[in-house]
C-alpha cells in the first residue's frame, strides 16, 4: 500500500520509486564525503573539554572564538600550535558556534555542544 501511494504522488514528477531513493541515497553519499573541514574538534558534545586538531600535519590552529547562537563571542583562544585542549567548563550547557582560523589563513565555522 505504502509503494503504491509513492509511487502515485511521485508520478507527476517523474521518479519512479527505485531512482528516487537511489538519488537519495547519493546524496547523502556526496554530502559525508564533501566534508572538507580542515580541523577535527571532539568529543563533540563535550562536557568539559574539548580537543582540537589540524587534518594536516604542516598546518597550525592560531586561533579559536567561540559564540552562543544569538552571536556574541563568548571566548577567545590564542592555540598557534598543530593540536589543542580547550577548557570549556565555564560556558553553560547549550550550542556553540566555534570559529577558527589556521595558519594558511583557512577560516571556518562549527558547531559544539556543551552538556
Amino acid at each position: 500500500m505504502k509503494k503504491i501511494l509513492f509511487l502515485i504522488l511521485f508520478s507527476g514528477f517523474g521518479f519512479a520509486a527505485g531512482e528516487l531513493s537511489a538519488q537519495s541515497r547519493d546524496n547523502a553519499v556526496a554530502t559525508s564525503r564533501n566534508d572538507d573541514a580542515a580541523l577535527v574538534a571532539y568529543p563533540n558534545p563535550t562536557k568539559d573539554v574539548i580537543l582540537l586538531k589540524a587534518k594536516d600535519s604542516s598546518v597550525r590552529i592560531k586561533s579559536v572564538s567561540f559564540f552562543s547562537i544569538l552571536g556574541m563571542q563568548v571566548a577567545s583562544y590564542s592555540v598557534n600550535s598543530n593540536a589543542a585542549e580547550i577548557n570549556l567548563e565555564k560556558l553553560r550547557p547549550g550550542k556553540y558556534l566555534m570559529r577558527y582560523t589556521l595558519s594558511d589563513n583557512t577560516q571556518k565555522i562549527k558547531q559544539i555542544i556543551k552538556q
